[in-house]
């Protein structure tokens, strides 16, 4: 069968930073001999898995007869992954011909390393007669609180967890890395992993929302759950009831599936093609799904699947 597409990786393994991100761009040629509407799909290898993988700019491409694109694929492996190597590829598919129009780009690999055992310092000895006057402060403040009522003094946002309960401040709640973090409608957040919901807004810890719910970003959503054109959906492979649950609007024997053959122009944020047309999706709620996703933070991060 003649080639659809030519796809190069810009390197053949990616090296993660610390916190396991990382980035490869992929280069797609269109050897279809006319002008195609394209999208573009991971598909992981071994233990990898799909929601590691997202497209920052974007899945579709549209190609001229001989046009070329570069479509970049983001890596963010969730924390406890397992030490190894995994890999991935890139599927590229005409959206109208998807089954007889596409192909497959080499195998990108990445590795998650052991997380580095801590280094031990040499106790320093200096801090010892330091130690003699911080007593001494330490009386001062003990005094301080005692004539108070023993007023207790709980640890407070991105603080290690008290020993003994309460852990944490007031809107604060222990979180699995033993660290307080703000509890839903706690005030004050700079960032996702400050709140224990994993969504901070405009600096308030928001509970994650649920199916067709509106969301800027995959951290607005319950997991497995996906921000897809503004809407909280179910990515490929994920259980599903109604086709207008699923980023690919394609249910099939209860999961999410491919995209079926149809056509359609890229929607503007808030709307999916539905019937080859932009349109605000009516999605359809089901409660068997929802009662799946009451406890998100024990799930695995997700990242968009098509």
């Amino acid at each position: 069968m003649a080639r659809t597409f030519d796809i190069t990786a810009t390197t053949s393994q990616v090296q993660l930073d610390a916190s396991g991100q990382g980035e490869v761009s992929f280069t797609v040629s269109n050897k279809l001999g006319l002008g195609v509407l394209a999208r573009a799909t991971v598909e992981p290898a071994g233990n990898a898995r799909a929601e590691w993988m997202s497209f920052p700019e974007g899945m579709e491409r549209d190609f001229s007869r001989d046009g070329t694109a570069v479509i970049p694929v983001r890596i963010s492996v969730p924390k406890g992954t397992p030490p190894g190597s995994y890999s991935f590829g890139l599927v590229v598919a005409s959206i109208s011909n998807p089954d007889e129009h596409y192909d497959r780009s080499p195998t990108v690999a990445f590795s998650v390393a052991t997380p580095a055992a801590p280094v031990k310092k040499p106790f320093p000895w200096w801090l010892v007669a330091l130690a003699a006057g911080v007593v001494i402060i330490i009386g001062g403040v003990v005094a301080v609180l005692a004539s108070r009522g023993g007023e207790k003094v709980l640890p407070g946002l991105g603080q290690a967890c008290a020993e003994k309960g309460p852990k944490c401040a007031e809107n604060l709640t222990c979180g699995a890395d033993n660290v307080c973090l703000g509890a839903a409608g706690f005030q004050g957040c700079e960032k996702p992993e400050q709140c224990e919901t994993t969504r901070c807004q405009a600096g308030k810890c928001e509970a994650q929302v649920s199916i067709g719910d509106t969301c800027d970003s995959n951290d607005d959503c319950r997991s497995p759950l996906t921000c897809f054109q503004g809407f909280c959906l179910m990515p490929m492979g994920q259980k599903c009831t109604h086709s207008s649950q699923c980023v690919t609007g394609n249910c099939q024997d209860q999961l999410c599936g491919r995209a079926p053959v149809v056509r359609c122009p890229r929607c503007p944020l808030g709307q999916i093609c539905i019937n080859g047309a932009c349109q605000v999706p009516s999605i359809v709620r089901d409660h068997r799904l929802e009662l799946e996703l009451e406890e998100p933070i024990r799930r695995t991060p997700r990242i968009p699947v098509p």
